[in-house]
């Protein structure tokens, strides 16, 4: 049997090793489809395995795309990029920058596969332009439930393009990917620290701000020093950046490490302090380190007067399990999210009251614009911000707890959770929170391709309450 293990090791399952499938071409993707097709064999496809939830669980027959992973072409005149399914966001980063181009969206897990972020909500931050990785496909091949192979794209079946790029592996095997890239611009990095009670008392004027100042802005939110560090991201020319003297990109190059390390040694650091907490009950341990400004001034130290960065460097290789910390992405509508905010900080403040429990990781805060694309995009309706709380130890009981009464207020804000990424009673919040008309459309397409249910599992059966 071959166990596998998400990024986090908090969810595991086993297959026959006859069954785990690791396919090189088309060719042979088709011949394991409609191998299953004839015996009836459920199949999931997985990638990274960066989810924190159930979505890629599968016992029958699973296929790994990681030996597809070549970059097929680059179109430098219509800037596009045409990869197999298994090609890390890293890798094609890699293959960008020679070409003086860059990304769509700038995501930093360079682990994450690019056959599957053409389908999720797999997003970075942005304020001006769609951060959803999706929405910057503009083809596929795929194999469908049956062996067949389909292509959607700008020209061939246009009217699939929305809902392929909400896919989410239960359409069939994402083989190609052609994605639109941009010119590369480098990235200058800075950072600025904001109290949340100014924040909360000038939003509009905060954000309006951040939006003619800043390309992305993205938010560690610290609720108990009651303010959020924003490192401000800000795409400049290349005359810019050449005219920065030999010891300015030196200090670049140096910041820029840096910021890694900085991240790098403080995860390990308060997952000691966290485990200890708990061991040991010593929550004030915990509480201190929380209360103090420690970890919002290790975060800002190496942001301070700024760094230039090339884009197609910021693609982090991590470990693909054992990260030892929980992600928990809710999306809000712009206009409400102080109002959530509020709601959030009397919830921490509850908590660390009545259970000694404190987030003792930054909530991460992202813009995601109003963007239709896929069918099944968190922002359809609005320009959307999260509050994404994380925390260093997925197993504590308390921080279960924790994530199911943020469900509730997140559900009284018109929060919207992230498929992959919020578990403990949010997966059924997600098919009441999207358009009727879309989700209906979307399953419908989806039982015309999958007659059989084949790519069905049962995390997707309980998000769609499908009997």
């Amino acid at each position: 049997m071959r166990t596998l293990k998400n990024w986090n090791d908090q969810i595991n399952f086993s297959v026959p090793e006859s069954r785990f499938k690791t396919p090189e071409n088309i060719a042979e993707v088709q011949a394991i489809v409609k191998k299953a097709y004839q015996d009836s064999q459920k199949i999931s496809v997985i990638g990274a395995m960066h989810s924190t939830t159930e979505c890629m669980v599968g016992d029958e027959c699973i296929i790994s795309l990681k030996n597809m992973n070549q970059i097929l072409r680059i179109d430098r005149t219509n800037q596009t990029i045409t990869v197999q399914a298994g090609v890390t966001l890293t890798r094609l980063s890699q293959a960008l920058k020679p070409v003086d181009l860059q990304p769509p969206v700038n995501l930093e897990f360079g682990n994450y596969h690019i056959g599957a972020i053409s389908g999720t909500h797999a997003n970075d931050t942005s304020l001006n332009r769609e951060s959803q990785f999706s929405s910057f496909v503009v083809g596929v091949k795929l194999v469908t439930p049956k062996g067949d192979l389909l292509e959607v794209s700008e020209s061939k079946n246009t009217e699939l393009l929305p809902i392929i790029r909400s896919h989410f592996g239960l359409f069939g095997v994402v083989c190609e990917i052609t994605v639109r890239v941009f010119e590369n611009e480098p990235m200058f990095i800075t950072a600025k620290i904001v109290s949340l009670d100014h924040m909360i008392e000038h939003f509009d004027d905060e954000i309006e701000s951040l939006r003619t100042t800043q390309d992305q802005a993205f938010g560690m939110l610290f609720p108990y020093s009651r303010n959020i560090l924003w490192e401000c991201r800000k795409f400049v020319s290349k005359d810019t950046a050449a005219k920065r003297s030999r010891l300015k990109v030196f200090l670049d190059r140096i910041q820029a490490q840096g910021s890694r390390w900085s991240t790098d040694l403080l995860l390990p650091f308060i997952k000691i302090i966290t485990k200890i907490s708990t061991v040991f009950n010593a929550s004030t341990l915990l509480d201190k380190l929380a209360s103090s400004s420690i970890t919002e001034k290790s975060l800002r130290l190496f942001r301070i007067g700024g760094y230039i960065i090339d884009p197609c460097d910021r693609g982090l290789v991590y470990k693909e399990s054992g990260a030892g910390f929980d992600f928990y992405d809710w999306l809000f509508p712009e206009d409400q999210w102080t109002d959530m905010l509020r709601d959030f900080l009397q919830l921490c403040e509850e908590f660390r009251r009545k259970r000694n429990f404190v987030l003792s990781l930054p909530t991460l805060v992202y813009f995601v614009p109003k963007d239709n694309s896929s069918i099944l995009s968190r922002s359809r309706k609005s320009n959307m911000m999260t509050i994404d709380p994380t925390f260093p130890n997925p197993e504590n009981k308390i921080w279960k707890d924790f994530r199911t009464a943020f469900n509730e207020i997140a559900v009284a804000h018109n929060g919207i959770p992230h498929i992959n990424k919020t578990r403990g009673g949010a997966i059924h919040h997600f098919a009441a929170s999207i358009d009727s008309r879309n989700r209906n459309k979307y399953l419908k397409k989806r039982k015309e391709l999958d007659t059989k249910n084949l790519f069905l599992n049962d995390y997707f059966k309980q998000l769609y309450d499908i009997s």
